[in-house]
C-alpha cells in the first residue's frame, strides 16, 4: 500500500531555511505559523516511464493536434491508471514546453498517464493559434479522448503554470465529464483586466513584446482589436458564474500563486468564486515569488492534491487547512482557513490636505483614522503620456516589484502618509480605495501604490493598483468622463500579506500612469494613456477620499484616533 502523510507544514518539517528573522504583525502571534515552508510526504516509490512521441489527438472540427505520452510501466495485471493533461499554447517543444517536461515524467513515474499536449497553432499541431483560440474546446475533447484510452481508467486532471493554466480554466468551463481536479499556478481566468487590460488600462511593454515569443506571436495584434470586454474575450474568459459551476460539478481546483505576480491576483478571486461544497475540493497556496516557473514550491503538495482527487488516496489533502500564504515582512509561512481572512479588521483611513512632514511630494497629505470635518484644499495631479509623471508600478516576471527607493518618483507625485506606527501592523488581503475625484479630459487613468516608509525615509513598494477611469464601472463599454465633475472612484488592489513594522510610515502615492523601473527586467502592466489631463482628487468632508487595510491582529488601532 502506498503510504502518504498529512501536510509537512503541520508536522513541522523542514524544507527550505529563511534568511531574515520572524517579525510577525501585533495580535497574530497565536495564528497558525509554520516553521518552514509547506509541503506533503508522498510515496517514494518511482515506476519506470516509457514516453511516445508524435501522438495525434484530432478534435471536434478535425484539426490534428500533437502530443507527448508518458505512461507508467506497471505489472501486466495492474489496472489503468489516472490521468494527467497538460495543454501547452507554446507547443511542447518550446522552451517552455522542454521547462515543464521533468515535471510531467516525475508525475507519470508517480503511477500516471500523462499527455503533454500541443495546442492548435503551436508546434507540430494543425490550426490558428491568436489569443487562447478553442483552448476550451480542444481541452475538452483532449480529456474525453484520454479517459477512452485504454492506459487511462477515466479519471483526468490537469496541471500546469500560466498560459498552461489558464488553458486549464478553459477546458474546465466546458464542463468535461471525465476532468475531476486541476492544478492552475500563476495563471488566470479572466485575463482581460489583469493581463491584458490592467484595470481597463492599455497593454504595456510586456504584452506587445509577446509579439516576439516564439509561438505567441500572435496575442497582441489580435487582443488590441478588442479593447473593451466583448463577446470574444467571453470566448476566452472565466467568470464568476463559470467558477461556481466548475466547483459544483465536483471538480477539485488547486490554485498557486505568487504574492508579486502580476496574473495570480485573478486566480486568487477564482478561488474566492470557486464555491466547493463544504470548502474540500479547493486549496490555495500563495507564495513570495513573481511570476516564474515555481512548481518546486507546490510540487508534492501537487502530487498530494492528485493522488487524493484522482486515486482516491487518504492522505488528508481534502483535511488540511485550505490556504497557504507567506506573509512579507513577517517572512514566514502561514495556513489560513480561507481566503480572504474572516476576521480582518478593516481599517479605513482618510485623505487629508494636512502635511504629514515626511516627504516633499506635490501634496504631502497625511492618512488620518478621522474623516475631514470642513472644506480643504484639494490635491492636483497633472499627466503627460511623454513626461507622466509616472510611479515605476509595472511587474517584473522574474523579479516581481522594484527594490528601488521610491521616493525620488514619490516626490513628483501625490502622496499621502500615516504617522509612525507604534506596533507591527499586518495588512492581508484587498486594500480597499474609494476616491472622489474629477479630470480635466474625457479618458484619464489612475495609478496607485501603497508603501512602506522606513524611519530613515526610505519608501519600499508593497502593492498597486490600476485604473482606466471611464471603464470603473463596466468593462464593456467605456462611459467618458465630463471634464471638471467630481466622481467618486471605488476599486480594490491587487491582494497582499505584509507586515508594516514597528517606526514605519503607510504611504499611498498616486498617478496618472505607470512605468517600469530602470532596470527592471520582463515588465508587465498597462501602458501610457495617449491623452494629457489633470486630475484634481478631493479630501473635503463633501468628498471624502479613503483607503480601506485590511488589518490581521491587533496592530494600525493607533492610526484611528
Amino acid at each position: 500500500m502506498i503510504k502518504t502523510v498529512l501536510l509537512a507544514a503541520l508536522l513541522a518539517i523542514p524544507v527550505h531555511a529563511h534568511a531574515q528573522s520572524f517579525a510577525p504583525g501585533a495580535g497574530t502571534e497565536g495564528r497558525q505559523w509554520l516553521p518552514e515552508r509547506a509541503t506533503a510526504i508522498n510515496s517514494v516509490i518511482r515506476l519506470p516511464v516509457n514516453i511516445t512521441d508524435d501522438v495525434t489527438v484530432t478534435m471536434r472540427d478535425g484539426t490534428k493536434l500533437d502530443a507527448r505520452l508518458f505512461i507508467p510501466v506497471q505489472a501486466a495485471n495492474q489496472a489503468a491508471t489516472p490521468c494527467v493533461l497538460m495543454t501547452d499554447g507554446y507547443g511542447r517543444a518550446s522552451n517552455t514546453g522542454a521547462s515543464v517536461e521533468s515535471t510531467l515524467f516525475d508525475i507519470a513515474a508517480r503511477g500516471y498517464a500523462v499527455l503533454h499536449l500541443s495546442l492548435r497553432g503551436s508546434g507540430k499541431s494543425g490550426g490558428t493559434n491568436d489569443l487562447y483560440n478553442e483552448y476550451g474546446h480542444d481541452g475538452y475533447d483532449a480529456i474525453e479522448w484520454m479517459a477512452k484510452q485504454p492506459w487511462c481508467n477515466g479519471s483526468v486532471g490537469m496541471v500546469g503554470p500560466s498560459l498552461l493554466g489558464i488553458s486549464q480554466w478553459l477546458a474546465a468551463k466546458e464542463a468535461p465529464p471525465s476532468l475531476k481536479a486541476i492544478v492552475p499556478e500563476v495563471a488566470c481566468g479572466d485575463c482581460y483586466g489583469v493581463l491584458w487590460y490592467p484595470g481597463g488600462m492599455l497593454p504595456g511593454l510586456g504584452r506587445e513584446a509577446r509579439k516576439l515569443s516564439p509561438g505567441a506571436e500572435a496575442e497582441y495584434p489580435t487582443a488590441r482589436q478588442h479593447r473593451d470586454f466583448d463577446n470574444w474575450w467571453r470566448a476566452r474568459t472565466t467568470l464568476p458564474e463559470d467558477h461556481a459551476a466548475i466547483a459544483a460539478r465536483g471538480v477539485a481546483a488547486f490554485m498557486a500563486g505568487g504574492l508579486d505576480d502580476y496574473i495570480s491576483p485573478a486566480n486568487i478571486r477564482a478561488y474566492e468564486e470557486f464555491q466547493a461544497p463544504a470548502g474540500a475540493r479547493k486549496r490555495l497556496f500563495l507564495g513570495p515569488y513573481a511570476h516564474g516557473w515555481h512548481t518546486e514550491y507546490i510540487e508534492e503538495l501537487q502530487i498530494q492534491w492528485l493522488d487524493h482527487w484522482l486515486k482516491g488516496v487518504a492522505n488528508g489533502a481534502d483535511t488540511a487547512p485550505r490556504v497557504i500564504l507567506y506573509i512579507k515582512g513577517a517572512n514566514r509561512w502561514r495556513t489560513e482557513k480561507d481566503w480572504p481572512i474572516a476576521d480582518a479588521t478593516p481599517l479605513k483611513l482618510f485623505l487629508q490636505p494636512a502635511k504629514s512632514g515626511s516627504i516633499d511630494s506635490r501634496n504631502d497629505g497625511t492618512l488620518a483614522g478621522r474623516a475631514q470635518t470642513s472644506a480643504a484644499a484639494n490635491a492636483t495631479l497633472p499627466y503627460t503620456p511623454q513626461d507622466g509623471p509616472f510611479l515605476p508600478v509595472l511587474l517584473s516576471a522574474t523579479v516581481g516589484r522594484s527594490a528601488a527607493d521610491q521616493r525620488a518618483f514619490e516626490q513628483k507625485v501625490a502622496t499621502w502618509t500615516t504617522a509612525a506606527l507604534a506596533v507591527a501592523t499586518e495588512v492581508t488581503g484587498y486594500p480597499k480605495l474609494s476616491i472622489w475625484a474629477s479630470s480635466s479630459a474625457t479618458d484619464a487613468d489612475l495609478v496607485f501604490s501603497v508603501n512602506d516608509v522606513a524611519p530613515d525615509g526610505t519608501s519600499t513598494q508593497v502593492i498597486q493598483a490600476y485604473l482606466n477611469a471611464p471603464r470603473a464601472t463596466q468593462r464593456a463599454t467605456a462611459t467618458p468622463l465630463t471634464p471638471g465633475a467630481a466622481q467618486r472612484f471605488t476599486l480594490d488592489m491587487f491582494p497582499t500579506a505584509y507586515v508594516f513594522q514597528a517606526g514605519h510610515r503607510i504611504r499611498l502615492a498616486v498617478a496618472g500612469g505607470a512605468s517600469a523601473a530602470v532596470g527592471l527586467p520582463f515588465p508587465q502592466g498597462p501602458g501610457p494613456n495617449p491623452t494629457p489631463s489633470t486630475w484634481t482628487i478631493m479630501q473635503d468632508a463633501d468628498h471624502p477620499s479613503t483607503i480601506e487595510l485590511p488589518v490581521i491582529g491587533t496592530g494600525g488601532a493607533q492610526l484611528l484616533n
